[in-house]
C-alpha cells in the first residue's frame, strides 16, 4: 500500500510539474487588437506625429482593417508628411516582449511598427514622438529607421535592412522581438537582428502607414 501511495504521489507530482511547464511556456498577452470595424477601442491608443510632420494623420476605418488617410492628389501619394498616420498603444512597456501584426502593403506604400522611446506634446499640444524607430515593410523588404535629434534638429538614419521581394496588396505577418538591447525582426522566413545600445527600458509600441495606402489588420504584444 505504501508503495502504491508513493507511486501515485510521484505521478501526481510529475503531472503537476508538466502542467506548470506548459503554463509557463504560454506567452502572456499584453495587447491583442483586431482593427476590423467595431472590434477595437480607439481610446486605448494615442494618435501621434513624427517631429518632421506638420499634420496629425487620420485612420480610415474599413470592414477588416485600418487604412492611413491619403490625399486625393496623386502627386502627393508618396509624400511622407501628407500620408503619415501613426499611433501607439497608450501604455509604456518594459522588458523583453514580442510584437506582431498583419500588414498589407499598397503599391509603393510603407506600413510598419513604431518603437518609441519618448512621447510628448508638440508646440500645439499634439502627441509627438521624440527619439523613435520605424520598422517599415515595403515591396523591397524591411527597413529599420532611427529618428533622433542631431544638433537640435530632427534627423534619421537607416539602422538595419534586409532586401527581398514582397507583393503589393498581400497581407504579411511582421514580428519584432525585443531581447534586452537587441531587436529581432522576421517576416516571410527572413530574419535580421540589430543591437541598439541606447534602447531605453520603457517603450511605446504601435503602428503606422505612409507613402501610399497601407492596411493595418491586427496587432499583438506578448511576453
Amino acid at each position: 500500500m505504501v508503495r502504491s501511495f508513493v507511486i501515485c504521489l510521484c505521478c501526481a507530482l510529475m503531472l503537476f510539474a508538466l502542467a506548470a511547464t506548459v503554463l509557463a511556456a504560454e506567452p502572456e498577452t499584453l495587447v491583442s487588437a483586431s482593427f476590423a470595424r467595431d472590434a477595437w477601442s480607439p481610446a486605448d491608443w494615442t494618435l501621434a506625429k513624427a517631429p518632421t510632420a506638420t499634420r496629425l494623420g487620420k485612420w480610415v476605418q474599413r470592414d477588416n482593417c485600418l487604412e492611413n488617410e491619403v490625399p486625393a492628389d496623386p502627386a502627393l501619394l508618396r509624400s511622407f508628411n501628407e500620408t503619415l498616420t501613426t499611433m501607439v498603444y497608450s501604455k509604456q512597456f518594459v522588458g523583453d516582449l514580442t510584437v506582431s501584426g498583419t500588414l498589407e502593403i499598397g503599391p509603393g506604400a510603407a506600413p510598419g511598427f513604431v518603437v518609441v522611446q519618448d512621447l510628448a506634446p508638440d508646440a500645439q499640444g499634439r502627441p509627438q514622438y521624440g527619439e523613435f524607430y520605424e520598422l517599415i515593410l515595403y515591396e523591397k523588404g524591411i527597413n529599420l529607421w532611427h529618428h533622433f535629434l542631431r544638433d537640435g534638429k530632427p534627423t534619421h538614419e537607416l539602422t538595419a535592412y534586409c532586401r527581398f521581394p514582397l507583393k503589393a496588396d498581400t497581407p504579411y505577418k511582421l514580428t519584432l522581438k525585443r531581447k534586452a538591447k537587441t531587436l529581432e525582426i522576421s517576416v516571410e522566413g527572413h530574419q535580421i537582428g540589430v543591437l541598439i545600445p541606447t534602447l531605453t527600458p520603457g517603450l511605446y509600441l504601435g503602428v503606422e502607414g505612409c507613402e501610399g495606402i497601407c492596411r493595418i489588420i491586427d496587432f499583438t504584444i506578448t511576453r
